[in-house]
């Protein structure tokens, strides 16, 4: 008779602990951010991650009201930096700036996490085409040329990637495939210390981007061609690679990730900043300089973009022996 007593009060105490719990939640959502958030580069300083990576936390802050700190920590295609995020607390203060190497990564080698699973998208930011760069000496001045010269000398070209799966080794090893020529890869921690040595001409070859390259030295190298479907406006006399008779279109895309699970009140909040941000004339600008347009989504598309590139990309990973599991 008397545990029957006790019961509906220690029910309503449950329901009381359970209300407050929920509360509290809710007011830690409400109040985000209340502390500098950290935003991860999975590659080192120099190349187009951290150029835009390093802008959209600057804008991004403004909005926010607290300070973006950024944190290079490359190495293993964007694994390594990849994988902090993903075992980080969910909590909206650690996140993810990446390019579309999160599923070219993943599709040359066994991730210590699940690309589409282990974040939860928040918004595609900005996209381009590649362009291929050679060393100012390479007795090539055309697209048609390099090929031919390629093939005059198979695996003697050297090719600087920012590390194992990613986006300029695989779109590399398409071109390989699709061009009929063999060249070799050179993987760093990411594309700054590649075009370092693209500069002093101790590689020969690179697919990067505008934005990788913008500003630096690299800057002055040869242009060979852009990989996109049509010429880029800043560029309009070097042609697409498309146009020599090749069905090869390859561009990429950069973006925001957080950790699976983070509060979808703090992701659709970062998801509106993000859109203000890209929208903004001035940013719009900044990416044009950079080679790139303003290409915002919702977390859904970016997942379907991920998801998309890892199969295209692991049937072209495959046929190059890169697969590593």
């Amino acid at each position: 008779m008397r545990l029957r007593c006790l019961l509906p009060g220690l029910t309503l105490a449950l329901a009381s602990s359970a209300a407050l719990l929920a509360s509290a939640a809710s007011f830690a959502q409400e109040g985000w951010p209340a502390k500098p958030i950290r935003l991860i580069i999975p590659f080192a300083t120099g190349g187009s991650n951290d150029v835009i990576g390093r802008r959209i936390a600057l804008d991004l802050s403004q909005r926010l009201g607290q300070p973006i700190v950024v944190e290079n920590r490359g190495g293993g295609g964007g694994t390594i930096g990849a994988q902090a995020v993903a075992t980080a607390p969910a909590d909206g203060y650690t996140l993810l700036f990446m390019s579309s190497s999160l599923a070219t990564s993943a599709a040359v080698q066994k991730t210590p996490y699940d690309p589409v699973r282990a974040f939860d998208p928040v918004s595609r930011v900005a996209a381009a085409p590649f362009v291929l760069v050679t060393r100012s000496d390479l007795p090539v001045k055309t697209f048609p040329e390099f090929v031919e010269y390629a093939k005059a000398n198979p695996g003697k070209l050297n090719y600087g990637s920012a590390g194992l799966g990613d986006n300029s080794q695989l779109a590399t090893e398409l071109l390989n495939d699709l061009a009929g020529i063999r060249t070799t890869a050179v993987n760093y921690k990411g594309t700054g210390p590649a075009l370092l040595d693209l500069v002093a001409g101790r590689i020969d070859l690179t697919i990067t981007s505008i934005a990788s390259i913008r500003g630096t030295v690299a800057d002055t190298l040869p242009k060979i061609a852009f990989t996109g479907a049509q010429r880029d406006a800043e560029f309009p006399d070097i042609p697409t690679i498309s146009e020599s008779g090749l069905d090869y279109v390859v561009e990429l895309w950069w973006g925001v990730f957080a950790p699976a699970g983070t509060p979808a009140p703090i992701r659709d909040r970062l998801n509106q900043e993000i859109a203000a941000v890209v929208k903004d004339q001035g940013f719009a600008t900044f990416l044009k300089s950079a080679g790139a347009i303003p290409s915002p989504s919702t977390s859904e598309e970016l997942r379907a973009d991920v998801a998309g590139d890892i199969a295209r990309w692991s049937e072209t990973a495959a046929k190059a022996g890169l697969k590593t599991n």
